[in-house]
């Protein structure tokens, strides 16, 4: 063989050779780009597996939530309609025959024990004389029962 096929050889073997390096080279900085790629979008499915479980614990908690507001509504229902009932109680002849100063002073103090009613429904504490039975409330006596603490209940 000639000197000149030789070369030829060669420079075809150097080019393929250098070739695939180049080639192989340009493959494995497609494979890290893809792998930097992989690991950001894996931190982006962890971030919203984070917000769905966040999400899901938040809507728990407005579950339970949104109960017991359920039951504190059926609960203050239930007392507007045992409210009810005892005013619609009220004899009208009675209060007719009754002195005006004595239907003026229960109609003053049943308005009164309403708006304390009021007032406890609302958060408002209990006074020492509520705590001490020296204070009766003839409109909500079982809200004021329920807000005395057990060791202080008679």
């Amino acid at each position: 063989m000639g000197l000149g096929i030789k070369i030829a050889i060669a420079a075809i073997l150097f080019s393929v050779i250098s070739g695939g390096y180049f080639y192989i080279e340009a493959l494995q900085g497609k494979l890290e780009a893809a792998a930097e790629v992989q690991q950001r979008l894996e931190g982006v499915i962890n971030q919203q597996k984070l917000v769905m479980e966040r999400n899901a614990a938040d809507l728990r908690k407005m579950q339970t939530i949104n109960a017991e507001v359920a039951e504190k509504a059926g609960k203050a229902e239930r007392e507007v309609a045992a409210l009810n009932s005892k005013l619609s109680k009220l004899d009208e002849a009675v209060v007719a025959k009754a002195p005006p100063t004595q239907t003026e002073i229960r109609i003053n103090r049943g308005t009164k024990d309403a708006l304390r009613c009021n007032e406890l429904v609302t958060g408002s504490p209990l006074t020492t004389d509520e705590l001490s039975g020296k204070v009766k409330n003839n409109i909500c006596p079982e809200l004021i029962a329920s807000k005395i603490p057990a060791k202080e209940a008679k």
